[in-house]
């Protein structure tokens, strides 16, 4: 396309000016390789690499020497974190503030697709204010068949292992579908007719699920194709980041607006295809696959700053995706480097029948061989694949023992890992909303949060104002307000008393409250509104079952374990290794957890190296080394691994003396 906005070039003056502002050590061949290249390609970046690094230094230059007004850099991935890198890093400067503004766009996927194409097409279609929110659209499809009706849809769902939580669509007629797969009955069939009627009231009302939108994105695509014409001269350059959790629907999406084979905007993908852990095997971008196999249209970064040699080492034979060259190589760690550590990755060997001393031995091992100040440096986490309670009861000496994280400690809570970013009510948004402040010290986060809970219960009772729409849900709530003088300086009243005076919410102060809410929350609507409407969004919950103090990165007293040895100890913070993706820790114990099978029991060879790579390996095994590898790569200074008893006692002498031979240190808990 003639007339196209012009990429900058990145020179070596550019490179030494962003290592000066960000404070980069020396930059690789490789690093700098990717801050200059300015055609379509792709890289896959290891564990620890400074990716999310890499990237903000390289739209800081671009942004620099950008010269065009109204076309900008595209950034997209499944999360905010390089946005908020750039607050972090490049906040206080003109470059960061020029990247968070017109006409680039730094946000997630889902809020691309929405804001460019599903809600335009709604919008145009008699849906003037749609609400994406998988817990709303949730609760309103639950709620449209009456009660008996509903109890035997539901014992019909629960008998084929499913719920009304599970039913959403996949093409703009609303055809039934199940989140994880088709709907287990026939079009013509009276369960499935009620199933689309759940549906059509839900989108009539303009209840959406997130994913859900990446139906009316398409639609607005495939029926004005002129949009993604208008797109790519909008974003003439597109980063995509964390490339490897782009699911097939997306994957295909983006593919069709910004084609990377012909279209004129630059694509450049960023991510590690050997950390694919957010999509099952029916959900893989083969749309568009990651990384490119074109010649030359790749590159990769195999040298990681997070942890050394010796981990790297270990982690290597696990990555499904061989890494070119000599594999996963480390540099790290970047504080007290001069600590080896090659003879301290430990090996647990644990009855299969018996957990007990598992987390005890991880802690004493820590305790042994690092003094406090080491510790100082980082957290120490225990994690597993499965860390959700099975239905049933599953205890020492079932088959399927230890099946989750709770069968190492049995006061572990999955709901305390993080913090609850929806609240089931709205108090529940003041009780999250005080944490937060207490977190950052900052109430603008916290402010913004409970007036995000107030917009949900307006949504509750009628159909907001469109001003509410605006991002800023704050400053659009008293602008609605304004008109009304009382309700201005009651809602301002309560954002003083609570979010900035921070007085502690009781359930007698709450229950005074609830008229006013329901007062406000009807100025808030265009139209008529149905006051009564809301009683379970406005009931009184305690603030344990909604929200956690955020001391620090997920830490949780209900889900900490402390090991002490004489006057000291460490603490240990449990979890998945979903959550801790994309964390650095000090020491990572990998639980073995059942899921088809015991994790240990299949990934014990590649401990050992007997094997290396997933070539020939089945999806679920592909799967386990994938997460294995991800909790293997999150530590600067130890990694330990629980194996049960069962993987190595076939031939336990011949598999002790291989896990010694790849410097693995051993405990041995069995009798």
């Amino acid at each position: 396309m003639t007339g196209h906005p012009a990429i900058p070039e990145v020179t070596d003056d550019d490179i030494a000016w962003i290592s000066d502002i960000m404070g980069l050590d020396d930059l690789d061949v490789d690093r700098k390789a990717f801050l200059k290249r300015s055609e379509t390609f792709d890289v896959s970046a290891c564990p620890g690499s400074g990716k999310t690094t890499l990237v903000v230094a390289k739209l800081a230059i671009l942004a620099r020497k950008w010269q065009h007004a109204t076309s900008g850099i595209c950034v997209l991935s499944h999360t905010n974190v390089a946005r908020e890198e750039i607050q972090n890093r490049l906040g206080h400067t003109p470059v960061g503030h020029r990247l968070l503004h017109y006409p680039h766009f730094i946000d997630t996927i889902h809020t691309f697709a929405n804001r460019f194409l599903a809600l335009p097409y709604l919008r145009s279609n008699g849906y003037p204010s749609p609400l994406i929110d998988d817990d709303v659209a949730k609760a309103f499809r639950w709620n449209v068949l009456q009660v008996q009706e509903r109890w035997k849809f539901e014992n019909w769902l629960k008998n084929k292992h499913t719920s009304i939580d599970e039913i959403t669509f996949c093409d703009s007629d609303l055809s039934v579908a199940l989140t994880s797969r088709d709907f287990p009955t026939a079009a013509h069939t009276a369960t499935y007719q009620r199933a689309q009627k759940i549906l059509l009231e839900s989108a009539a009302a303009g209840h959406f699920r997130y994913e859900e939108m990446f139906v009316w994105a398409e639609c607005l695509v495939q029926e004005y194709p002129e949009v993604a014409a208008s797109l790519s001269r909008r974003f003439p350059l597109v980063l995509i980041d964390e490339m490897q959790d782009t699911s097939q629907r997306q994957a295909a999406l983006l593919a069709s607006i910004f084609d990377r084979a012909n279209g004129p905007s630059v694509v450049q993908r960023v991510g590690d295809p050997n950390q694919e852990i957010f999509k099952s095997g029916q959900e893989q971008n083969t749309a568009d696959p990651f990384p490119d196999v074109g010649e030359g249209r790749t590159m990769s970064i195999a040298n990681s700053r997070r942890f050394g040699p010796a981990i790297a080492t270990l982690a290597n034979p696990l990555a499904v995706i061989s890494l070119d060259g000599d594999g996963l190589q480390g540099s790290g760690p970047q504080r007290a480097a001069e600590f080896s550590g090659h003879s301290s990755n430990l090996i647990i060997v644990f009855p299969d029948n018996n957990t007990d001393g598992v987390l005890e031995a991880f802690g004493t091992h820590i305790l042994e061989k690092f003094e406090d100040d080491t510790l100082a440096i980082g957290d120490c986490f225990a994690v597993g694949g499965v860390h959700r309670p099975a239905q049933e009861a599953i205890g020492p000496g079932h088959g399927k023992f230890p099946r989750s994280v709770e069968h190492y400690w049995a006061e572990y809570s999955p709901e305390m890992s993080k913090p609850d970013q929806h609240p089931k009510t709205l108090v529940g948004y003041v009780h999250h909303a005080q944490n937060m402040i207490r977190a950052s010290e900052d109430t603008a986060e916290g402010i913004a949060h409970f007036a995000t809970g107030l917009k949900r219960l307006t949504r509750q009772i009628g159909q907001p104002a469109s001003a509410l729409e605006r991002t800023r849900k704050h400053r659009a709530i008293r602008g609605v307000l304004a008109p009304a003088p009382e309700s201005l300086e009651s809602y301002d009243a309560f954002v003083r008393t609570f979010l900035i005076t921070m007085t502690p919410m009781t359930e007698e102060l709450w229950l005074g409250y609830v008229p006013q809410f329901r007062e406000l929350a009807g100025n808030l609507c265009q139209g008529d509104a149905n006051h009564n409407a809301g009683d379970s969004f406005l009931a009184w919950e305690e603030p344990q079952a909604n929200a956690v103090e955020l001391e620090g990165p997920q830490e949780h007293s209900e889900n900490v374990v402390k090991v002490t040895s004489g006057d000291r100890e460490v603490c240990i913070r449990l979890g998945s290794i979903h959550q801790v993706k994309g964390q650095t820790h000090f020491a990572t114990l990998l639980l073995s957890t059942f899921q088809n099978q015991h994790s240990s029991e299949k990934i014990v060879h590649w401990l050992t190296v007997g094997k290396s790579s997933g070539t020939g390996e089945g999806i679920q095994n592909v799967t386990r080394l994938k997460q294995s590898y991800v909790a293997l790569t999150r530590p600067t200074h130890l990694v330990a691994v629980a194996l049960r008893n069962s993987a190595i006692a076939k031939d336990r002498t011949k598999a002790m003396a291989m896990l010694h031979a790849q410097g693995w240190e051993i405990r041995d808990l069995c009798p």
